[in-house]
């Protein structure tokens, strides 16, 4: 075949073109969106006609004048012009992106397209990239799918461009961008400094708080100045507080929390803003067996005891008398601003009714008092409100032993009593129920003496003798060995409760009130009257002759 020595004048200016604008097939040049047809987009490029790229390269239809990377298929495709192609360009400059990404270390950015075995599939500017499982977060992925068709960065793990093998991780990035932020958190840490954080988690002991990328921690102490019973009752789970840096701990990464320290503590100016003595309103917090806690102002609770409810009352509970909730009037007894103690006192808002009570109750004065409790050996009574009096059972009757002042009288009965003693210092009356009405034994003492005769009414028979009452209050007690001239065994057999019987006074004791009479003395008396009086009556001779037949008489029963 002849060798052709000669070029054409076409094919030497298409040489010389194709030189001087630099373009050959494979490379990669910028051009512009002149004209749109229904299959193809026209690109200039410098050449002399314009490339054609396929729409169907475009995710998003093209607009004329568009700018836009083409990889250059072939300067003539059909004679029409330069077949071009804008993914191989994107994925040519794709590769280049990923070498440099893997050589400098730097992030890149791709899109999740869907997920595969043991990770996901990633789109990194044309090019499909292995990202593992493991390395999709720093947390492990409960939720896969909720990563698909978002744009990440990554960085390139691994890369092999003649397999087309590219591995990613997200997590390494996620890592280092944590750790560049921990470092700035620690270098600008200091105590009392504010954050504005995230409530993590709730326990039963406080709160965890997100700082950013630190969780501090926030005790239940530190939340409020006042008490608080559950972190619940403060703080919801995802809520955005502010806090304060208590102390803090680079090393192991531990940040201590407070709320209440970013505002003042009300005890610091408890003892100016409230003396002793100062009235109080607030609302009851809390009721223990002791007590009631009483909040006047948040952060700022009080104690009244249980002893500081009532004056007169006494209290066995404190729930007798309040429930929490309950608004009440206190009156200030002490501060202790170091202790943080405030006491309360429910009764110190009315006056003390003990200060007056002397001159209320002077002794002597017999007032109607009110049966508030009855115990074996005494009762109290209230007098008046605050002040209660108390009413032993040997003040109760006169002529009575009573053994139980139950007896008489039950709780809420209203009786009159005296006043016999006032103590305010320890804060006790004396009253009695029998002073309110004469002593017996004072009538008594005056009416009869030893060696009297009296008759009476049997009020009772024992087996040491009978008590024969001589009168309203007053009883004699007739031994058993004064009962009769002859000896009686037991009392029952000579006499009955009820029965009327006369005796002699032997011995009168006022001291201990006891009054010993005898039967058999008050009929010897009476013997003796009988015979005087006979012998008055009747002549010397005969009246010796009767007297000595009765004296006969009288030594035979002896005998007996």
């Amino acid at each position: 075949m002849e060798e052709k020595d000669e070029i054409t004048e076409e094919e030497l200016n298409s040489y010389y073109e194709e030189t001087i604008k630099g373009i050959s097939r494979g490379d990669v040049v910028r051009g512009k969106v002149v004209a749109i047809t229904d299959k193809e987009a026209m690109v200039d490029i410098g050449y002399k006609a314009e490339g054609m790229v396929p729409l169907t390269e475009f995710t998003e239809p093209p607009q004329v004048g568009d700018e836009l990377e083409v990889y250059v298929r072939s300067l003539s495709h059909g004679g029409e012009g330069p077949l071009l192609s804008k993914r191989e360009a994107e994925r040519i400059r794709a590769w280049e992106n990923l070498r440099e990404a893997h050589e400098r270390g730097t992030p890149i950015k791709g899109k999740i397209t869907r997920r595969i075995k043991g990770g996901f599939r990633v789109d990194v500017g044309g090019v499909e990239a292995f990202l593992p499982m493991s390395q999709a977060d720093v947390k492990p992925v409960r939720r896969p799918d909720e990563l698909i068709n978002r744009d990440y960065e990554f960085k390139v793990l691994d890369l092999n461009e003649r397999s087309s093998n590219v591995i990613l991780s997200r997590r390494q990035l996620l890592e280092e961008e944590r750790a560049r932020e921990k470092k700035a958190f620690w270098d600008r840490m200091k105590t009392g400094k504010v954050f504005e954080g995230k409530v993590k988690s709730i326990t039963t002991y406080g709160a965890f708080v997100d700082l950013g990328v630190v969780d501090g921690l926030l005790h239940i102490n530190d939340m409020s100045w006042k008490k608080i019973k559950h972190p619940l009752d403060v703080l919801d789970k995802g809520q955005r507080v502010w806090v304060k840096v208590l102390d803090f701990d680079r090393e192991s990464e531990k940040v201590s929390l407070g709320m209440k320290q970013l505002t003042p503590d009300p005890w610091e100016k408890a003892e100016e803003k409230y003396p002793v003595g100062t009235k109080v309103r607030g609302k009851v917090t809390g009721i223990v067996d002791y007590g009631a806690f009483v909040e006047v102002e948040e952060g700022l609770e009080g104690l009244v005891h249980v002893s500081e409810f009532s004056w007169s009352r006494r209290i066995r509970h404190p729930s007798e008398v309040l429930k929490e909730g309950d608004e009440v009037e206190c009156v200030v007894t002490n501060v202790d601003r170091e202790g943080r103690r405030l006491s309360l006192s429910l009764k110190q808002v009315e006056p003390d009714p003990w200060e007056t009570v002397e001159e209320r109750f002077p002794v002597g004065k017999v007032v109607e008092a009110a049966v508030t409790r009855v115990y074996p050996d005494r009762a109290l009574v209230e007098l008046a409100e605050g002040v209660e009096g108390v009413l032993r059972a040997e003040d109760l009757s006169w002529d009575k032993r009573v053994r139980h002042p139950g007896d008489l009288f039950q709780r809420g009965d209203r009786i009159r009593v005296k006043v016999l003693s006032v103590d305010p210092g320890r804060r006790k009356v004396r009253v009695g129920l029998k002073q309110t009405r004469p002593d017996p034994w004072e009538e008594f003492l005056r009416a009869y003496a030893e060696g009297d005769n009296v008759r009476g009414r049997v009020s009772s028979v024992t087996d040491f003798g009978v008590f024969l009452e001589i009168m309203d209050g007053v009883e004699g007690l007739i031994h058993v060995s004064q009962l009769d001239e002859k000896k009686v065994k037991d009392p029952r057999e000579v006499v009955k409760e009820g029965e009327t019987l006369s005796a002699r006074i032997i011995r009168i004791d006022p001291d201990a009130r006891r009054i010993s009479l005898s039967v058999k003395e008050f009929k010897k008396a009476q013997e003796v009257e009988e015979t005087d009086k006979f012998i008055g009556n009747q002549d010397q001779g005969e009246g010796f002759l009767k007297l000595g037949e009765i004296l006969g008489k009288m030594i035979n029963r002896e005998k007996k």
